[in-house]
């Protein structure tokens, strides 16, 4: 499998000759305001630029939207994404708004397992700040969505991967690793909080905690930067991974290409 970094937690992974763009966020720097109740990088999101031109991003064989927050499917990626491309969503209620958006192919991910092209996709839990009073408060506040999820890639000749999606490292994520045995885990760790001080994602200490648990592993850090209320920068997290010695840790700039 090849994973290439995006921008924040859009990325391409290329997984038994099957290119899949993942949560595609495309608008240009700035387009949307920062979020309220939240640390900000005074740019707006996103905060940075594509490291490619979007045509780049649109020959792909299937699009995965683990949830419907801006920073995974936004405007922008409704618009110029195909519409007879396959969008895996992680929900019916998902699937009825990608469907508004005029996408003919809407597939429904489900914890028993999705097949395409001999590659079968396990929706898998997250904890997107659900478990936490005062962001779920403010969920309702501001009509967003609570619930993502994660993807587990599974086909003959490949390594099982694993895509964590918008989750803190949690008892879910352990039962995910346990039950399907990733070699490689892609974890969003950029340390989002909404409201200030309430976990959306995983911070450094997430990502330390499921390396230690977990030793074998290779972790891939998406998601990080790219974002208004990023607390985890690229430079924070490599400077943490080398005092805690986290050698499996990779941690790819915007447009970087690693391969498993």
């Amino acid at each position: 499998m090849i994973f290439q970094q995006i921008r924040s937690a859009t990325s391409i992974i290329t997984y038994a000759d099957k290119r899949f763009l993942i949560d595609p966020m495309l608008a240009p720097q700035g387009t949307y305001p920062a979020i309220p109740y939240t640390v900000s990088t005074g740019k707006g999101n996103p905060d940075c630029e594509l490291p490619c031109q979007i045509e780049d991003l649109l020959n792909v064989d299937a699009v995965i939207v683990t949830h419907l927050h801006f920073d995974h499917f936004d405007e922008t990626a409704a618009k110029l994404l195909p519409k007879h491309l396959p969008l895996f969503s992680q929900s019916a209620e998902d699937a009825e708004k990608l469907n508004e958006s005029g996408f003919k192919d809407v597939r429904i991910l489900d914890e028993n397992g999705i097949t395409f092209s001999g590659i079968t996709l396990i929706k898998t839990p997250c904890d997107h700040g659900s478990s936490d009073a005062v962001t779920s408060f403010f969920y309702q506040e501001a009509d967003l969505e609570k619930d993502a999820c994660g993807v587990v890639f599974k086909a003959n000749g490949e390594k099982t991967f694993y895509l964590a999606g918008d989750t803190i490292f949690y008892q879910g994520v352990s039962n995910a690793i346990c039950q399907y045995r990733p070699q490689v885990i892609a974890v969003n760790a950029a340390g989002a909080q909404f409201p200030l001080g309430h976990a959306l994602i995983m911070n450094q200490y997430d990502v330390l905690v499921l390396m230690r648990k977990f030793p074998e592993i290779e972790v891939i850090a998406t998601h990080v930067e790219g974002v208004s209320h990023a607390t985890v920068t690229r430079s924070l997290l490599r400077d943490f991974a080398r005092e805690n010695q986290l050698t499996k840790l990779k941690i790819p700039n915007d447009g970087q290409t690693f391969s498993f």
